[in-house]
């Protein structure tokens, strides 16, 4: 039973920012379009980039419904886990993608986490599993 990991209290949310040296297109398209997503790590992947579409990542075990898209500059989903108790809401994230001289910023806000220990886990599992894997796949496959 997890319900020991997933506690309800009120954490701090999730800001991390990368630097991808790719054009902007590039990058918003690297995560809107299942296809590359499932080149890059993140499938298999589907995706309906619109408001209310829905996504899914690694197979199922990450989904939710697209609440903003504004290409290709803004996307804010909803997220949730598989493994999840029913109990546990729905956390929310936003992506902001800024053009840059060499490439693209990429911020990611996770915001709406039920506790301390899942924080953690998806504090390092944003590097590790999605900025990461995509930071690579643009800058060196592409």
């Amino acid at each position: 039973m997890r319900t020991g990991l997933y506690r309800s209290e009120k954490v701090e949310d999730i800001v991390q920012t990368e630097l991808i040296r790719a054009p902007i297109v590039n990058v918003f398209r690297a995560m809107t379009d299942a296809r590359i997503i499932d080149e890059w790590g993140g499938g298999p992947a589907k995706i309906q980039a619109r408001i209310g579409g829905r996504y899914s990542l690694w197979d199922g075990e990450m989904y939710g419904v697209i609440k903003e898209i504004d290409f290709p500059h803004l996307l804010v989903f909803t997220w949730r886990e598989e493994s999840w108790d029913k109990e546990i809401q729905d956390t929310l994230v936003r992506w902001t993608l800024e053009e840059r001289e060499r490439g693209t910023r990429l911020f990611v806000t996770h915001s709406g986490l039920s506790g301390r220990r899942i924080r953690e886990m998806h504090n390092d599992g944003w590097g590790e599993y999605f900025l990461g894997p995509l930071k690579a796949y643009l800058e060196y496959r592409v």
